[in-house]
């Protein structure tokens, strides 16, 4: 994945503490050329030698028409709380750009998840917010204690991941599949399955998958299934995540989880 909740909130309710952010008037449309840049810069940010303006780069992820939709807002939310969290010197430079509503909401929110309640406050006031607003962003809870539950949790920890590149988030990101990978009712090689499945668009070899499990628990597979396609993908991009893998591979290495894990990591 290139770049979805946080403990107290699914995406959706972000959106509502954003209010409309999507403008009523027609839309323009992002260039691909656009997304990509922004795209780009969030995903190379911990390994940038110059790394670009962050004001700069929530006004250009405000601009685009894609980050209107609640999904969006979680990566970015990740990427800025990781950030905050290790450069809280750089809150009220940040804080000085010009947003709109939805480069506000997405720095406030991040700011509470840094854990930086106060800047929040201080500068939601400074952005004329109402105190029922403010109030809501007391209800966000820090980075720190991210458990991630579904694949707008995995986003989340992968924006952090890209501002930072602490190998904390991804280890992350694979202890949340493999708790389910692991689990003793989940027979093993169906993980794998659902990942072959997939890369070979063949839906129907998953029709003995759902028959074995319960909706909720054919659900976590997929969402198992998510976290490790991502943090194989993002291995062959990130040296970072291949390393912690790597490391994984040989501290538990017998667990149905990894060796689920090394027979997916082998060429294909």
């Amino acid at each position: 994945r290139d770049l979805h909740s946080f403990p107290t909130r699914r995406s959706s309710d972000l959106a509502t503490l954003a209010g409309s952010v999507a403008p009523a008037a027609a839309q323009k449309t992002d260039t691909a050329a656009d997304v990509q840049a922004v795209s780009t810069a969030l995903n190379t940010f911990y390994k940038a030698a110059k790394k670009p303006d962050v004001g700069d780069l929530v006004g250009r992820w405000e601009r685009l028409t894609a980050t209107d939709q609640p999904p969006a807002l979680p990566p970015m939310i990740g990427f800025l709380a990781s950030y905050f969290e290790k450069n809280p010197q750089e809150v009220d430079r940040v804080a000085g750009h010009r947003f709109g509503r939805k480069g506000q909401t997405v720095v406030l929110i991040s700011l509470e998840a840094a854990g930086n309640e106060a800047a929040a406050q201080r500068i939601a006031r400074k952005w004329r917010w109402s105190d029922a607003e403010v109030a809501k962003l007391g209800e966000i809870k820090p980075l720190a204690q991210l458990i991630p539950a579904g694949p707008s949790d995995l986003d989340t920890l992968w924006g952090a991941a890209f501002s930072t590149g602490d190998p904390a988030y991804v280890r992350k990101i694979y202890n949340f599949y493999a708790a389910i990978a692991n689990d003793p009712s989940v027979e093993f090689g169906d993980i794998v399955r659902v990942i072959e499945a997939r890369r070979s668009s063949n839906l129907n070899s998953l029709r003995g998958i759902s028959e074995r499990y319960s909706p909720e628990m054919a659900q976590k597979l997929v969402f198992a299934a998510s976290a490790i396609w991502s943090l194989m993908a993002n291995a062959l991009a990130h040296p970072f995540v291949k390393a912690e893998l790597d490391r994984i591979e040989k501290e538990a290495g017998s667990t149905n989880a990894a060796k689920a894990m090394v027979a997916l990591r082998q060429p294909q």
